[in-house]
């Protein structure tokens, strides 16, 4: 039995909710002895509490992106897919520790082609990409309004999802937090060691006040994005404040002068 297991039972057998999990409680009370039943899910405070009592509980952790890396290049290579360590490192970050979501991933990119790089991998998951990420970043150091605004359309006009362009904003700018307040990071950001180098340098263009901001805006911005009318026009509120002098920065002084 799979996740949303009550939700089925009442689906199929017309039951209200409160009795399919009276019925799966007394299933799993007076199972046949030949039956052993496991529940997975993602949800698990969603189960009830008679329902947990009556299980075995394992957790099982995020997989590790060098783990998920490794199984992707063995998996392009057995099907003969000349898959970058770039592309797998990306598609390992995306993930976000799901072995299943990151042969899916590897799965759509395959249908694109025998030579996956990030771009594919970019293509195929409906993101920015790195270059772009670090386009975004460097128009913030600069407060360039007009080529953030620019970009967001470009990307827009060519079916990125807004929802994970936001997404990967977030991750970069955390990425850039942990470079410029971390000595050894490389642990700590699942990238290459160009990029790792790259997030190094442009960190040290950013105060770390201002990386603080614009993380706080994003967050607030994925919030608002799901129930958004035009979500566009979200992330492009959110560029304008990323560009924006900081209105906080550590100190007063500091904020003010920047503001000035």
């Amino acid at each position: 039995i799979k996740r949303s297991q009550i939700e089925m039972l009442e689906r199929i057998s017309g039951y209200t909710k409160d009795q399919a999990k009276d019925y799966l409680l007394k299933t799993l009370e007076e199972p046949p002895s030949h039956v052993i039943f496991i529940l997975a899910t993602t949800e698990i405070h969603k189960l009830p509490s008679t329902i947990l009592s009556r299980c075995q509980r394992f957790d099982f952790k995020r997989i590790a992106p060098e783990d998920i890396t490794s199984r992707l290049l063995y998996v392009a290579e057995k099907e003969n897919v000349n898959l970058t360590e770039n592309a797998a490192n990306l598609i390992a970050r995306i993930a976000d520790g799901g072995m299943r979501d990151a042969l899916s991933l590897l799965d759509r990119c395959f249908a694109m082609g025998t030579d996956i790089d990030e771009n594919a991998v970019s293509d195929a998951a409906g993101i920015a990409g790195t270059i772009h990420l670090f386009s975004f970043s460097e128009y913030v150091a600069n407060g360039d309004f007009t080529s953030s605004l620019k970009l967001v359309s470009k990307l827009h006009s060519e079916s990125c999802d807004i929802d994970s362009l936001c997404t990967e904003l977030t991750l970069h700018f955390r990425n850039l937090m942990v470079a410029k307040t971390v000595s050894e990071c490389e642990g700590l950001i699942v990238c290459s060691k160009d990029e790792l180098q790259n997030l190094k340098d442009r960190a040290k263009t950013l105060k770390l006040s201002k990386i603080l901001d614009c993380i706080e805006i994003l967050e607030q911005t994925a919030r608002n994005i799901k129930n958004a009318v035009n979500k566009k026009i979200q992330l492009e509120s959110a560029v304008i404040k990323m560009c924006a002098p900081s209105p906080t920065g550590g100190s007063i002084p500091e904020g003010l002068e920047e503001r000035i």
